[in-house]
This record gives structure tokens, sequence and C-alpha cells, in this order.
């Protein structure tokens, strides 16, 4: 019996085709497709890939490849995160088309691009349209333009009621009350020379405006002028007459002293009447013209004072008169001349004494007053008025300061001439510095916060204590000082901290008390 080797081998095999089969013991037949009827043959696949059928016709599985958004892991497919950069850019938006969108719980979802319309509403006075225009419509909504005519009518505007306004290019509201308080005087066009037929906005009663001309404001501000009452101002001590403070008023001066009237501080036009309730003089400062010659006010009497601008230039003018008795009572008292000899004599840092002699002319004084000012100053800041003698000290002046002084004798008739200025420096402080020579100055250059500079001078007198200090400023002494300490004799020194911040200063030294303020002529740098 021949092997299988030995027998012809077969090109083709057909399912017809027979092989032998051993049933029960029987040899049988059977061919080829009844054999593998019941079998699947083996099925190999590349990983990543799927089994299926592509081919039209029977046929066994074929390899299907995964494609983009998809991954086979192990025996599941999955869906995988799409790469929206690889997709193609649309250059348009269809109202066909559709879009992808995520819902919480559904995953990506197709939505139409006309379903994206429902995500709007059309507000007051807008409309969508089937094509999805959007445009303004009129007030019934039914697209129309908008037209302010068309709309309903107010009978009235409430405070609260809404006005629009475009500000900037940009629609707004505004309430009524917030407008109408918007609105400025200076936006108005000017107006002619006033007229009784003018008209003015009033309110009467209520916030509701209304209108009023001038001719029927004037009954009212007549019937309130028989209760219009002058203000009355007291005053106490020498004063100098403006017209803010002084115009129109009732000056009721308890002390004597002396008032000073300036045009250009009252102006034409100016009046106020003055009273004089103190037992001295009230002096007039300055040129002022009076109706009885005199200068000044006794006692209880009163002026009317003016000043007036004309053709003849600017006259300050006095009606004097009695406030006690109604009438003058100087005419048989005749002015005080001037006095003369006047002499000014320091007595202390801050005392002067003044004598002078009595008037060899005219009226007997009565009083005198002694007033005062810094030396180069134009008006007279200080005045002792009611002196009974002849001399008189002024106290509380500054130190070291120079001083003019005039005496003028007063009686009922008023004041009399004014004397001559004399002038007299206060003296020195006590333990004040009258000279300082710098020995040892800065030179830098200094690293700016770093350390400290040693600087002493020379003092006159040597006892007189002295402080040091550092300014930017050539002209204006430090705010900073660090007080000296004698080294000998008349040698004053410190060590003064270098400045903090950078730049070009100078070396400044005084007195303890401000005195002989001296700067180093050559300034030090710090960096």
């Amino acid at each position: 019996m021949p092997t299988i080797q030995q027998l012809p081998g077969a090109s083709v095999v057909d399912a017809a085709d027979e092989l032998p089969l051993s049933q029960g013991g029987v040899v049988r037949s059977v061919t080829v497709g009844t054999l593998l009827g019941s079998t699947q043959p083996a099925i190999l696949a590349a990983s990543g890939h799927l089994l299926g059928r592509v081919s039209l016709g029977p046929g066994g599985p074929e390899e299907i490849t995964i494609g983009s958004g998809l991954a086979l892991n192990a025996a599941t497919l999955q869906a995988t995160s799409i790469d929206f950069g690889t997709l193609a850019t649309a250059s348009s938006l269809n109202i066909t088309g559709n879009i992808i969108v995520t819902n919480p719980g559904a995953g990506m979802q197709l939505l139409p691009v006309a379903a994206m319309r429902g995500l709007f509403a059309a507000g007051t006075n807008v409309s969508i349209n089937g094509g999805g225009t959007i445009s303004a419509s009129g007030a019934t909504g039914t697209g129309a333009p908008y037209l302010i005519g068309a709309l309903p009518t107010a009978s009235a505007a409430a405070s609260q009621d809404l006005i629009g306004i475009s500000q900037q290019g940009t629609d707004h509201a505004i309430s009524y009350g917030s407008l109408i308080n918007g609105q400025t005087i200076d936006s108005a066009q000017p107006a002619s020379a006033a007229a009784d037929s003018d008209t003015f906005w009033v309110a009467q009663g209520s916030n509701t405006m209304g209108r009023q001309t001038l001719s029927a404001l004037w009954p009212w501000v007549v019937a309130k002028l028989p209760s219009v009452k002058a203000p009355v101002v007291e005053v106490s001590s020498n004063t100098t007459l403006d017209g803010t403070t002084h115009n129109g008023r009732v000056l009721i001066c308890t002390q004597p002293l002396t008032l000073t009237p300036i045009a250009a501080n009252m102006g034409s036009g100016f009046v106020c009447d003055i009273v004089n309730a103190s037992s001295g003089t009230i002096a007039f400062a300055g040129s002022v013209v009076t109706s009885s010659g005199q200068v000044g006010l006794a006692p209880w009497q009163s002026a009317t004072l003016r000043c007036i601008a004309y053709s003849g230039g600017t006259l300050i003018h006095a009606f004097v008169g009695n406030a006690a008795g109604g009438g003058s009572t100087t005419a048989t008292i005749t002015l005080p001349g001037g006095v003369s000899g006047v002499v000014a004599t320091a007595v202390s840092s801050s005392a002067v004494q003044v004598s002078w002699a009595a008037p060899a002319t005219g009226g007997a004084a009565a009083s005198y007053t002694v007033q005062y000012r810094a030396t180069g100053g134009t008006a007279w800041t200080g005045s002792v008025p009611g002196v009974a003698g002849t001399s008189q000290t002024v106290t509380g002046l500054t130190a070291s300061t120079s001083y003019d002084f005039s005496v003028f004798a007063l009686n009922g008739a008023g004041a009399g001439p004014v004397s001559s200025a004399v002038s007299v420096s206060t003296g020195a402080p006590a333990g004040a510095v009258s000279s300082i020579v710098w020995n040892v100055a800065p030179v830098g250059p200094y690293s700016h916060g770093a350390g400290v500079i040693g600087v002493n001078v020379h003092v006159t007198p040597a006892s007189g204590a002295v402080q040091f200090g550092f300014s930017t400023s050539p002209s204006a002494p430090p705010s900073v000082w660090t007080s000296g300490v004698n080294v000998n004799t008349d040698l004053w020194g410190a060590y003064v901290a270098v400045p903090a911040t950078a730049g070009t200063w100078y070396a400044w030294a005084e007195g303890t008390d401000g005195s002989a303020p001296t700067r180093y002529s050559t300034p030090f740098t710090v960096s």
C-alpha cells in the first residue's frame, strides 16, 4: 500500500474533492467542503486593525483600518479626542450647516446652525428676521422705523422720568431731574440790559418751575427795605478798613485805636458809620478829609466815612457828628498842634522807650498816641493810644529789629499832626552771637548717609552757644541743627551727620537763638 508521500500532489483543492475518513472502524469518504464546513480557518491580523467584510459576495474576514478619532484597546473599540486642528477650516457659516456642541451627559452632538437663533430673543423695539438679521423696530415692535413722533405723548414730566442722551457715541438714559440740575448759567446766551419785562425761573410753594418778571420783583424788594438793618461790627484794636468786612456796617469802637482807610481796599462807594464808645480817641491814619477839620473822634463822637472816586481823584471823607448829643460839641475846642523832640531808645531786646515834648501850639493835648512799624513798611502796624504823659515804653517787639516810631496828640477836637518818624533797633537777646568765623568746614566729597563731618567756628562773644547744619540752599538755613560744644576759648565745634541725599550742600552755623546765621562760602559734594 503506498504512503501519502508516494501519492501525487493536488495543485488545486475544491470543495467537492473527497478525502478518506474512518467512522466507527469503517472507512468512508467525505468531501473537503463537508469536512471544513464546521471549522473556522485561522485568523491573522496586524495590531490596531479590525476584521470585517468589505468585499462583495461571500468570503472570509478582511482587515479594516482604525480611522481618526478611534482606538482599539484590547477587544474594545473606543472613541478618542478629536484634534480639531486637523479639520478643514470653514470660510463662512451657512444657515443650512451644522456645528459640533457638547452637552452634559450627552457628549458631542451636531447642532443645526439655524437652531442657534433660539438662543437669542428680540428685546423692546428690536426684531430678528428669518435670515437672522437683527434690526431696530418701532414702538409697537412691527419693524417700522423708530420715530419719536410715533411715541405716546406725555402730559407732564416727573423728576424720575428718563430721557435719552448720547455720551461719546454711546446711548444712555438720564432722569429729568438730573438733566435740569446739569444746566449751567454759562450755557445760556448773554442777555442785554435788564428791563421790567425780563423773566426768570422761580419755584413758589413747591419744586414746580414758574416764571417771574423783574417788575413784579421790585415791589417785594421795596417792602423789605424798611426792615433792613446795618450789621454792627465791634472794633477793639487798630484796624485797616476794607470793602469786604466794613462796607455798609456800623463800627462800634470800644478801645482807643487807629482806623486806617485804604482806598484800594475799600473801593468807590464804600460807606460805614463809626461810633467811638471808648474813653479815648479814635484816630484816622492816612489822608482823611473830615467835615469838622479834626482827624479823629473824641469819646462818644460819631462819623460817617465814605470813599469817593470822581474827576478830581479819590477822596476819603468823614462827616463828623456827636453820637451822644446829636450835634458837634467841638466848636470851642482847638485841635492840638504837633509834638516835637521825639526820641526813641532801645531798652531791651523787646522794648523801646519813646519820649517827646508837648505841642507848643494849638489846643491842649488830652492824650497821645504812639504808633510804630518795622522800618521799611508803609503802614503803621501797631500803636499805644491813650498815653497821658510825654513818654511811653513800647513792649512786645522783636529782638534785633529796626522800628519806626511817631507820635500825635489828641483832644476833644480830634488828633493833631503826626510827628516825623524816628528809627531805632531793638537789642539782641541775652547770650546772642554777634559774629561767626569758619575755621574747619566740609571739603568732600562724601558718601550719602555714611558717617559724620567735623566742623568748627570762632564765635563772638566766646560764650555764645552755636549750632551747625547742612542745607542744599545758599540762602535758606537748614531745618535740622546739631548743637555745638565749646572746644576752647571762642572755638565751638560739632560732628554733623553726612546728608542722606546726594547733591550739592552748604555748611551753616548760627547762635542757638537763631542769631548771626553764617554760611560757609564753598559748597561740598555728597555722592
